[in-house]
């Protein structure tokens, strides 16, 4: 499968470090961008130039939420209308200089990583993800979090009657459905860890499993567990259970109506 970091119409900065801050919401995440794209946008090609733009940015970067992954400043936007997120030292952005060594990482580094999704995700999979999100920000919140995407495939294709193909999403309306129910990533009540999918932050700075606990809540487990959990619906989340659920059992059911070719 191609690499997942720059799609037909969406890209990905997660690897980068691009949701590793407490504010990671779609706003904060595209000033981070706008702010790092202004910061090189006038820097000499050089390797000294750039090391010390980089060291100037580090200053005004977030503390990161995980401290064993690396922010790097070199991520930004790499279009002229500010669409498409990538590496501002790449030399296909640069013009012929490769000046990632000044990164958080290294060229080597870079040209060899993969990440998890990728030996996850199927090619099919990975193009509805695309088509669907078709941002620089969504995308990479879902794109990263494979559990997500099945289950909600799956739930999607329970309430259809159908497996959800990429043709499907050629369907304006159905594929503006399937978006609502990704969307779930980026719509999380402030403090939520959902972000990281079903993990959280442990007191190390390494992610931890986070599973729902139904017998403190006094109730049965959710049919849409994986996704409540992958949404970070836990006491200690930021989110209440029974009014995400009820969220989640909404779009899903509005994006079943939408399946195309369903009556």
């Amino acid at each position: 499968m191609r690499a997942l970091c720059q799609r037909a119409a969406s890209s990905c900065g997660a690897c980068c470090g691009l949701y590793n801050v407490a504010d990671h919401s779609a706003p904060a995440v595209r000033r981070r961008l706008d702010a790092r794209t202004d910061a090189l946008a006038g820097v000499p090609r050089t390797t000294e130039a750039f090391r010390a733009a980089v060291a100037r940015a580090r200053e005004a970067e977030p503390a990161p939420i995980f401290p064993s992954v690396r922010v790097c400043p070199l991520l930004g936007w790499i279009d002229a209308a500010r669409t498409r997120a990538g590496c501002l030292a790449h030399p296909a952005v640069t013009g012929g200089a490769d000046l990632r060594d000044c990164g958080a990482y290294d060229a080597a580094t870079c040209d060899a990583f993969l990440c998890p999704s990728h030996a996850w995700l199927a090619e099919e999979e990975a193009v509805i993800v695309d088509r669907t999100c078709a941002d620089a920000v969504l995308y990479g919140l879902v794109v990263t979090d494979v559990p997500f995407v099945r289950a909600a495939l799956a739930a999607v294709a329970g309430l259809a009657g159908a497996r959800v193909e990429a043709r499907h999403v050629e369907d304006g309306a159905f594929r503006l459905a399937l978006r609502e129910v990704l969307a779930l990533k980026e719509e999380l009540e402030p403090g939520s860890e959902g972000l990281f999918g079903a993990f959280r932050p442990g007191r190390d700075g390494e992610p931890v499993p986070r599973l729902i606990d139904y017998g403190v809540l006094g109730r049965e487990r959710s049919g849409y567990d994986v996704l409540l959990a992958c949404a970070g619906a836990d006491p200690r989340s930021g989110n209440d259970l029974d009014r995400l659920e009820g969220e989640v059992r909404r779009r899903l059911d509005a994006c079943a109506r939408a399946f195309p070719g369903r009556s």
